[in-house]
């Protein structure tokens, strides 16, 4: 016959390590719970890939994506979705819009965050901003008499004049061939745009005293007025802005040799009378 004693015995053993057992796990569970550090969120802002110097233009590839805490998240930070969200790539691409072409203020250290207040409020334009699509900077020298006494500026529009003999010019030769070179100016480019004196290009930023001008040409226009300088001399005439007639037959004038000045003066006159 088996012992109804022993039989109890051993259910209360197991009933006495199953118990442990439950206690174990539990007390386990409530030490997790209350020494478990709790996952903190974070949040996307703009960043820097790499140094930026105080004063750099910043450009696309200087920004990127960082993630802090969300705890630590300010007004001055560029919040952006969760990566994989709807609208993350949209919402990069518009505020690497707002910082890209500005100046930054400070120097911003790599995988920083980007803060609103970092770059200058307005994109700083450079002057190759300035040039026309197909169009060329050439820089040319000026004095105070060609440069109609420095009162030619950024945004100005002028007519150019170059002054050389016949023979430089390659034009063929009226007078004897024991006679002096004939004098011709004659006007060769109308209503170019001048983007720059010296190193100013700025509206209200001119410079003063300068003695460059920068001009928006065409390449061969360019090449021409490179090739004018060592023919002659180069004269800029101003011209009002609101003016913007091009003369298809270009004004020219020639100074005959030994002929008097009001000799040259009376066939200018002729000539426009006729006109």
């Amino acid at each position: 016959m088996s012992n109804p004693s022993g039989s109890n015995a051993k259910l209360a053993i197991v009933a006495a390590v199953l118990v442990g057992l439950f206690a174990i796990v539990a007390i386990n569970r409530y030490v997790r719970e209350r020494t478990a550090v709790p996952e903190t969120p974070r949040v996307c802002v703009l960043a820097a890939t790499a140094e930026i110097p105080a004063g750099t233009i910043l450009s696309d590839d200087q920004l990127t994506v960082a993630e802090l805490p969300a705890e630590g998240l300010s007004n001055l930070h560029v919040a952006l979705p969760a990566r994989g969200e709807p609208g993350f790539e949209a919402a990069l691409a518009e505020a690497k819009a707002k910082f890209v072409g500005h100046a930054a203020k400070r120097l911003i250290a790599p995988n920083t965050p980007v803060f609103w207040i970092d770059v200058e409020d307005e994109p700083q334009e450079t002057l190759a901003d300035l040039i026309g699509e197909g169009m060329r900077a050439v820089t040319l020298p000026v004095d105070t008499v060609s440069s109609v006494c420095g009162f030619i500026r950024p945004g100005s529009r002028v007519d150019i004049v170059l002054t050389a003999t016949e023979s430089r010019l390659g034009l063929p030769r009226q007078g004897a061939e024991d006679e002096a070179d004939r004098v011709v100016s004659m006007v060769i480019m109308q209503n170019v745009p001048v983007i720059a004196t010296d190193r100013a290009y700025r509206l209200g930023e001119e410079a003063e005293g300068y003695g460059t001008l920068t001009l928006n040409v065409p390449t061969r226009a360019a090449l021409a007025l490179v090739q004018a300088r060592t023919m002659g001399t180069l004269t800029y005439l101003l011209r009002n802005v609101r003016d913007d007639r091009v003369e298809t037959e270009r004004a020219r004038n020639v100074v005959y040799p030994g002929a008097a000045f009001g000799d040259t003066i009376r066939e200018l006159g002729a000539k426009e009378a006729k006109q």
